[in-house]
């Protein structure tokens, strides 16, 4: 929150009310005396040039203290600690800002009343003024949150549903089943088992699809077992052409990735990859500390087709809803790497 123009007219707005209200009141209990029009508007103009720059002030020290104490003691993680620190703060710059506010008018203005009970007076006055204030401005910054809170979670809530859109549409890709039902139409043919086996994976990979297309994140382990279920259809259409080492630690499996985050990766490794007997592709799975590292060696397809990197786009933007940290892609000559952030399960 910063100080703009609609701030300085509440400040002054404010300001023109409190020294009307302070005028009638001191008047009324016989506190000051207002013989004439003129000697009103002196003190009422005196007041208002006083407590709008006493406002303002007041104003740019409580959000200093305000923005200090979000990042130091949210109200998220110690409600009575934040309460407690910020009304302590909140009674000091106030006491402080009347302790200076009445000497300066004093100077300029001597008082007639005895000075120490102006002191007093005036410091109640700032201090309940200062907690009025920054009981205003919380409330303010906390709707103000609330509402960021709101459009940032329906924001996320429509991207992540074009995310899923995006990733069903390209898990049931009419190429993939095409090619799966030319590899089963052939097995049922030459080897029925291995057919049997294949309808057995085929819908065990789509069955996975279809549970966790809605969900945010899932564990490794269930992940590791898809890629095997779709590396073994791989390995049926390309004849063994494909290559793979899975090497996990047993207690990551208990770690969250976002769903078919692994699968994209060894798609675009097919998709952009020479897979021959003179070029098997290459691929590794495995885990260092808190990231999986997923590698296949490169002999890239020379293709006029310009890859448009929707599955890597669609993969971070999975990620930044349910972590801070974000993959890593890495290329050399020979290697493609990247690296998924493991995120602990709660």
């Amino acid at each position: 929150m910063k100080i703009n123009k609609k701030i300085l007219l509440s400040v002054f707005v404010f300001a023109v009310l409190i020294q009307l209200l302070l005028i009638t009141y001191n008047q009324y209990t016989g506190y000051i005396q207002v013989p004439d029009l003129s000697n009103f508007l002196t003190r009422w103009i005196t007041g208002i040039v006083f407590s709008t720059i006493f406002g303002l002030g007041l104003l740019y020290f409580d959000l200093i203290f305000i923005n200090l104490l979000d990042n130091k003691v949210t109200w998220e993680k110690n409600i009575p600690l934040r309460l407690a620190t910020e009304f302590f703060l909140t009674v000091v710059v106030g006491a402080i800002f009347g302790l200076g506010i009445t000497l300066f008018a004093n100077f300029i203005f001597p008082y007639r009343e005895p000075l120490n009970e102006v002191i007093i007076t005036n410091i109640l006055i700032c201090t309940v003024i200062n907690i009025f204030l920054v009981s205003i401005v919380e409330s303010i910054l906390l709707y103000k949150k609330h509402l960021e809170a709101k459009f940032k979670a329906e924001k996320l809530e429509k991207e992540n549903s074009e995310i899923r859109f995006e990733i069903l549409k390209n898990q049931l890709n009419p190429h993939f089943l095409f090619n799966s039902l030319n590899v089963l139409s052939a097995l049922i043919s030459s080897d029925q088992n291995k057919a049997q086996n294949f309808i057995e994976e085929f819908s065990s990979l789509y069955r996975y699809i279809l549970e966790v297309i809605d969900k945010p994140a899932v564990t490794l382990k269930e992940e590791i077992s898809f890629a095997k279920s779709y590396l073994f259809l791989q390995e049926i259409r390309f004849q063994d052409m494909i290559i793979y080492q899975i090497n996990i630690d047993a207690e990551k499996l208990e770690c969250l990735v976002p769903p078919l985050s692994i699968q994209t990766l060894l798609e675009n490794a097919i998709k952009h990859n020479i897979v021959s007997s003179e070029h098997p592709l290459k691929i590794k799975i495995y885990n260092n500390d808190d990231k999986l590292y997923i590698s296949n060696n490169l002999n890239q397809k020379h293709s006029s087709v310009k890859s448009t990197g929707i599955g890597i786009k669609n993969l971070i933007k999975r990620y930044s809803l349910i972590s801070d940290n974000s993959p890593e892609f890495n290329i050399s000559e020979s290697e493609y790497l990247a690296k998924l952030p493991l995120i602990k399960a709660q």
